[in-house]
């Protein structure tokens, strides 16, 4: 058996590879959507570690690049996300060495931690191998009347909002705490080109972006709002135009409950009054790369769509 990195020539068969040990449930397994996801990344490709025996691949490890930043200080992180075993061969530790050396890989090119949402059955192997509970995002819940309008809503061009994106990415960090950095091309990779999920948005063109996206579940629709951003001239007028947007968009969707990040978000901007912050987000983990940096130490200020599976 070799282990070595991936490159473009094994997308193909790490394709293969991911559906017939994980199936078609849950994300979609396609080259493109594993190009846009690993190649096309604002922040770099991904490193992807596989295991192979002959000339097949039976094993494939992969890490999301990923950058944070508070003030001028910048995070080098990755995200553990896809991995796979084949059938064949699972049951034997494969899942632990290819992560194991991949971790001594990216301590030596420089990345400061690891994170990553992890469900029950994968969490237990984690721990054993250096991760850490941070705990569940906090999310702030307001629960909605619902009084659908039978007005549909009108679904909005990202190109009639390309310069605010510039001048969102180009601009200062605006609030306090470690946040995802908004490199150029992020909003447009993470946003308006995920190729899962209609993510839709709010604005004025000039000050303020709402991105959230619409969700029906068993308890009705939910209206997750993933990320907001707005600058300083963000007066009393935008607050207010950004507020009856916000409230034309639920009714027109008949939206019964709003979720956001207990984090970052000040409910107040959307005048939604007293909301509970519950403890019901994704577990995060984090994992260090550095022994002078303990990432559960960090101040951090995580919205909903900086931890979404995709």
């Amino acid at each position: 058996m070799q282990i070595r990195r991936a490159s473009s020539e094994d997308i193909p068969k790490i394709i293969s590879l991911l559906k017939s040990s994980l199936g078609e449930s849950l994300l979609p397994k396609s080259v493109e959507f594993w190009n846009w996801k690993h190649l096309q990344n604002p922040f770099g490709e991904s490193p992807v570690l596989l295991a192979c025996e002959a000339d097949e691949i039976i094993g494939v490890r992969a890490f999301l690049r990923w950058e944070y930043r508070e003030g001028n200080q910048k995070y080098q992180a990755l995200r553990a996300v896809d991995t796979a075993v084949h059938p064949n061969y699972q049951g034997k530790g494969l899942f632990t060495k290819l992560t194991t050396q991949l971790i001594d890989e990216v301590k030596k090119e420089g990345f400061d931690l690891i994170f990553n949402t992890p469900n029950e059955k994968s969490l237990p192997g984690y721990l054993k191998m250096g991760w850490e509970k941070w705990g569940k995002l906090p999310l702030k819940v307001k629960l909605k009347v619902p009084n659908k309008s039978e007005k549909a809503s009108k679904t909005k061009d990202w190109e009639e909002i390309a310069g605010l994106i510039a001048r969102i990415e180009n601009s200062p960090p605006w609030t306090e705490g470690v946040r995802t950095s908004l490199v150029p091309g992020y909003i447009d990779w993470r946003y308006r080109d995920c190729p899962i999920v209609d993510y839709q948005f709010a604005s004025d063109g000039e000050t303020y972006l709402m991105i959230y996206r619409l969700k029906e579940g068993k308890k009705g629709m939910e209206l997750r709002i993933v990320d907001l951003f707005h600058h300083s001239d963000f007066g009393k007028n935008q607050r207010e135009l950004l507020r009856n947007e916000f409230n034309q968009i639920c009714k027109y969707s008949g939206t019964i409950w709003v979720s956001f990040s207990g984090l970052n978000y000040d409910s107040d901007i959307l005048n939604l009054g007293l909301v509970p912050i519950l403890d019901r987000g994704p577990l995060v983990t984090l994992r260090k790369l550095r022994e002078d940096l303990n990432p559960k130490d960090l101040n951090w200020k995580w919205s909903l769509g900086d931890l979404e599976l995709f």
